[in-house]
């Protein structure tokens, strides 16, 4: 156990890996995951197709697939990104389509009356969407966007396949030299436990107030 104890470093650094992976992805994917949740309920036949034919796409094929594609197969192609950026790029674009979909519940959720009375009293389209549309779609799906986020957070284990050193890497690696695995993996996926339980709590209390402030 004392070698174990050698190794605390090096799995810090592998949480603070993934914690860096599920920021980046996070924000990047609500960032992507909205504006794609817009277009698939513009009124422009094209920009719902192209959204539409996205969310089909990235749903549907595995993100370890993804994953290997991006990192080994862009630089056939001469597009090369390091490693994390990699890892973090594809987490973006694959838990962006869940994004979408979870917000665009949210956006069909807004009452049409609703609409009809922010047009009323001058609001153009993005003074609607800013102001009347977004705001009340989060507001509406903040547990399913939460359970998104836990998703993330478990996906990101995937980067190890590619050797980026998070924590499923980090774990893995420490179990070979110290033929260890069910201590450290253990010790990794109690990790993962407590992270999610952090998020799942923190998305308990965000609901509640935003159902308070409601």
């Amino acid at each position: 156990m004392s070698a174990l104890f050698s190794h605390l470093g090096e799995f810090a650094w592998g949480i603070a890996f993934t914690v860096g992976l599920v920021v980046l992805g996070w924000i990047g994917a609500m960032i992507l995951g909205t504006v794609l949740a817009i277009m698939r309920v513009s009124p422009i036949r094209t920009i719902r197709v192209a959204a539409a034919a996205y969310i089909l796409v990235f749903r549907n094929v595995p993100i370890p697939v993804q994953m290997v594609l991006f990192v080994f197969g862009l630089p056939l192609l001469g597009v090369v990104f390091p490693l994390f950026p990699s890892a973090a790029i594809v987490l973006v674009t694959y838990h962006a389509a869940f994004v979408c979909e979870t917000l665009r519940s949210g956006l069909n959720a807004v009452a049409v009356g609703e609409l009809e009375a922010s047009r009323s009293l001058g609001f153009g389209p993005f003074g609607t969407l800013r102001n009347l549309v977004l705001p009340q779609a989060f507001a509406a799906v903040v547990q399913p966007m939460g359970n998104v986020l836990i998703l993330l957070v478990k996906n990101s284990s995937v980067a190890a396949i590619v050797g980026v050193a998070e924590l499923t890497f980090v774990a893995d690696k420490i179990a070979i030299e110290e033929v260890q695995a069910f201590a450290v993996l253990g010790g990794a996926a109690i990790a993962y436990v407590v992270i999610c339980l952090v998020l799942k709590r923190f998305v308990a209390v965000l609901e509640n107030k935003v159902a308070f402030s409601k």
